[in-house]
């Protein structure tokens, strides 16, 4: 009776996590709600930013209280209470916070926004490595194939159910801002507090504890003599190079094209269901063709959001575009470049890690996985240098500078090597749950 509970349980901790960090997604809800309060574009890229480093940088010390079975419910629970404790008093910062208030300043909401932020993605680093422990630990390595299978259902299932909670409470009818944003955080609060409890009723089997890869600093550079793994990096970086133009899409939007703020759920649902139709598309191409082929597909979907938005003032002057589409074309245009950026995350979080697996000798594995992570933490900054960019430049510029920062992450996918995938199980290089996807 046991292990179907606890699979159970698994399937519903993992479907209130994916529910969380789909409703909170920085590079559009969060980086959103920080340009309502600020006219910063540096600071609105510093959202999505520190929710990736800081989230990467907490899952190191993770790793070492994964280390001990014993613990590892103490820090999953923790981390679910103080993740519920954090988005909470933001909920209830901007549920207290008048409209009137903030055309005087907003800066004390901001002020709250960043502390919350920062508390919430160190809490949700730290509790993700001893939470995906727990729950692998209940489980019986007899029944984890299939497990992992329902997993990834549910949380596909979760994803899109996220994405319609935020549309419905973001969208037209709901309260002036922030008070629409407050009651979002709120819900989100109360399926974290539903998780913590969750976690709580969650029992590793007796002898489960599974072996943990070891990582020796001294070996971190190792990988940097691999020639293999350096065009890798270099791939991978020039794509996360390119999410610099991702706080600023929505926001562009908005304001040149007067695409109305209520609209934000049509975005969400659209970078939703572009990850989770694409997913066993790119599962099945992983199966044909090797993870390279589906990295490279990756490459030249991140193109097309900035070079749509580039081209789309040009556009809505044709006047076959203006008769057949009306008024709707920006959002239309918009939602398809939203659709691109989900399908390439997806390709990225399925293949990455599977490239990654077999370029690894299994005996430095850790290293390169930490040496990937800690790489791509910092370039995980690009959209502050973004927001510099179109305060210093203009939109049009951080869009070309990114399709040329995307052209070079397509050539450079050309000079990636074979691999061959074998069964062994790939550690995973994640930016953030909401990045790269539990999510």
């Amino acid at each position: 009776r046991r292990a179907p509970l606890a699979s159970v349980i698994g399937l519903l901790a993992s479907a209130l996590n994916v529910l969380a960090e789909v409703m909170l997604l920085p590079s559009l809800i969060l980086a959103f709600f920080a340009a309502e309060l600020t006219p910063s574009y540096p600071l609105i890229g510093l959202v999505p930013a520190l929710a990736a480093s800081m989230w990467t940088v907490a899952r190191v010390p993770a790793h070492l209280l994964a280390i001990r079975p014993a613990r590892q419910q103490q820090w999953a629970f923790a981390s679910a209470l103080v993740r519920a404790g954090a988005i909470g008093v933001l909920g209830f910062a901007a549920m207290r916070t008048s409209p009137s208030v903030l055309l005087q300043s907003g800066r004390p909401l901001l002020l709250t926004f960043f502390l919350c932020l920062i508390v919430y993605t160190v809490a949700g680093g730290l509790g993700s490595v001893p939470a995906a422990a727990l729950v692998r630990d209940a489980i019986t390595p007899e029944q984890r194939g299939d497990f992992s299978l329902r997993r990834v259902l549910t949380s596909l299932a979760a994803s899109l159910l996220g994405a319609l909670l935020a549309a419905r409470l973001l969208g037209a009818g709901s309260p002036a801002f922030p008070g629409n944003y407050g009651r979002l955080f709120l819900v989100v609060a109360i399926f974290l507090v539903v998780l913590a409890v969750l976690t709580v009723l969650q029992r590793p089997l007796p002898g489960m504890a599974t072996q943990r890869p070891t990582f020796a600093p001294r070996t971190l550079l190792r990988p940097l003599a691999d020639g293999r793994y350096l065009r890798y990096l270099v791939f991978r970086l020039l794509l996360a190079t390119t999410a610099a133009v991702d706080p600023f899409l929505f926001l562009y939007a908005v304001i040149r094209l007067g695409i109305p703020a209520s609209s934000i759920g049509i975005f969400i649902l659209a970078g939703v269901l572009g990850w989770v139709v694409s997913t066993p598309l790119w599962i099945w191409l992983e199966r044909k063709a090797q993870p390279r082929t589906v990295l490279q597909a990756a490459a030249v979907l991140r193109l097309i959001a900035p070079a749509l938005a580039l081209l789309l003032p040009q556009v809505l002057t044709v006047e076959q575009v203006q008769s057949r589409f009306g008024s709707n074309a920006p959002t239309i245009t918009f939602a398809i470049g939203f659709f691109a950026i989900g399908a390439a995350l997806a390709a990225l979080a399925r293949s990455g890690p599977a490239y990654l697996a077999p370029l690894a000798p299994r005996h430095l594995s850790a290293s390169y996985s930490a040496l990937t992570s800690g790489l791509l933490a910092l370039a995980a900054f690009a959209p502050v240098a973004g927001g510099l960019i179109i305060q210093r430049f203009s939109y049009e510029a951080l869009f070309v500078a990114t399709i040329l920062v995307g052209l070079a992450g397509v050539l450079s996918s050309g000079w990636l090597a074979e691999v061959i995938v074998t069964t062994r199980q790939p550690q995973p290089v994640t930016l953030s749950p909401a990045v790269e996807g539990t999510s």
